[in-house]
């Protein structure tokens, strides 16, 4: 087996919502490499210059939601 095969074996016994969590991840992480970010132009202008605020955080579960909300499934 390769170390994808494993990787994906692994996934697989993740629960349902892990799994989607996930591929959700994988799937920016390849659109990244492919467009060479998630991010347009304009989107990088405004995040650029928060970048070193150290503004509010949140929480991993806040936080995918909003991803999911943005890139739905």
């Amino acid at each position: 087996m390769t170390k994808l095969d494993l990787v994906l074996a692994r996934i697989r016994q993740l629960p349902p919502e892990r799994q989607e969590a996930v591929a959700l991840y994988i799937d920016l992480i390849l659109q990244d490499e492919e467009s060479g970010s998630v991010f347009t132009d304009e989107e990088w202008a405004d995040i650029e210059p928060t970048l070193d605020e150290g503004g509010p955080t949140m929480s991993h579960e806040e936080f995918a939601a909003e991803i999911r909300s943005k890139y739905p499934g």
